[in-house]
């Protein structure tokens, strides 16, 4: 009777075991539990999403940008314009004003009010002696 005792006290040695583990697909590792799974995986989602929103973002402000350039050059182009315009009228002024009454002459002045020396000043000068 022994014998039997000592047999049934005896582990038995073709018992299966077996771990369970959970493997994420998204992320590719292997938890332990669902719970790290899960948490492992909101936290990924989570870090993207923040990724996604910083991208379109910047996207939506780059946009903003070349909006404003497009403007600058929309504003540039329309003070050339007017700009060009303006000095056209004045060089056909200054011509009939020349043609009348034989020349015309134009004091340049500093932002203190002072006059300015011009290039011609410099030689008129120099040759009236």
């Amino acid at each position: 009777m022994s014998k039997t005792k000592e047999m049934v006290a005896e582990p038995k040695t073709d018992e299966v075991s077996y771990d369970i583990c959970y493997k994420s697909k998204l992320l590719n590792k292997v938890f332990d539990t669902k719970e790290a799974l899960e948490e492992a995986e909101a936290k990924y989602h989570a870090e993207n999403d923040a990724k996604i929103k910083l991208a379109e973002e910047k996207k939506a402000r780059a946009k903003e940008v070349e909006d404003a350039y497009l403007n600058l050059q929309k504003v540039r182009e329309e003070a050339y314009n007017k700009i060009a315009e303006a000095e056209k009228k004045w060089i056909e002024l200054r011509d009939k004003f020349s043609k009348d009454y034989n020349g015309y002459h134009m004091t340049y002045v500093n932002d203190n009010g002072k006059k300015t020396i011009t290039f011609g000043d410099l030689f008129d000068s120099f040759f009236n002696w």
